[in-house]
């Protein structure tokens, strides 16, 4: 949660032998693979709200991250950039804009190819890109054909709203994340009379991790998606 990056380490000069796999060799694929997945929380330019897509596709066909799987050989700030291209329309060539937020683990009772039923399992890579400025956000346009809608929303919404653990959880990270870099910055300014801040801000990061825990033993989310026919629960642990 509280690290500055997500480290690649590549042993020996790898080479990527991606192919496009037929949609049956995927799904078999998907029953014996656990896949990689980056996703992102998209900050506004002021940073009171954040952008959240709804998907209308499984395997979480309700309001959710941006993102996807990631590609081998990528490193996870390089599968950002790549798909937010691909799903936003947005450009980002800076890669020390991509904060790291949580790890998270996915079992999901459905997906999106044959047989559906099968379900799929991730584990995920968040992170937190702040928008720089109005003109960047009008940039944003989502992927008709992946999501119904899309919106702002501050990030209490969120945390006390009916949304999945995973996203809520995230956001919660997201805010204890924040709280730990203005310890950080406060402690590296160093300078006579500075510890009182630097309690206040200790204090504060330790409160915002606590929440953070805290919202997973909310149980009470529900997937309804009347599109599809669909409805379930989520059953979270460690």
């Amino acid at each position: 949660m509280f690290q500055p990056g997500i480290p690649h380490h590549e042993t020996g000069p790898f080479r990527s032998h991606r192919t496009f796999l037929p949609d049956d060799q995927y799904g078999q694929a998907l029953d014996n693979l656990v896949k990689g997945c980056t996703d992102v929380l998209l900050l506004s330019p002021d940073g009171t709200q954040i952008f959240l897509g709804k998907r209308r596709v499984q395997p979480q066909p309700d309001w959710w991250f941006l993102g996807g799987r990631i590609f081998p050989g990528e490193t996870p700030v390089e599968s950002c950039r790549r798909l937010l291209s691909r799903e936003l329309g947005l450009d980002v060539e800076d890669a020390g804009r991509f904060r790291p937020v949580c790890c998270q683990a996915f079992a999901f009772a459905m997906r999106e190819q044959e047989p559906k039923d099968h379900g799929t399992a991730d584990v995920q890579f968040c992170f937190r890109l702040w928008l720089r400025d109005e003109g960047e956000r009008e940039k944003v346009v989502l992927d008709e054909e992946e999501y119904c809608d899309g919106k702002w929303v501050e990030p209490f919404e969120v945390l006390e709203g009916n949304y999945h653990p995973a996203l809520r959880y995230a956001v919660g990270c997201m805010l204890a994340t924040e709280a730990y870099d203005r310890l950080d910055e406060c402690e590296a300014r160093g300078g006579e009379g500075n510890d009182a801040e630097i309690v206040r801000l200790t204090r504060e990061f330790l409160e915002r991790t606590r929440e953070a825990k805290r919202i997973l033993e909310r149980t009470d989310y529900k997937l309804v998606s009347t599109e599809l026919g669909y409805e379930t629960t989520v059953n979270t642990k460690f």
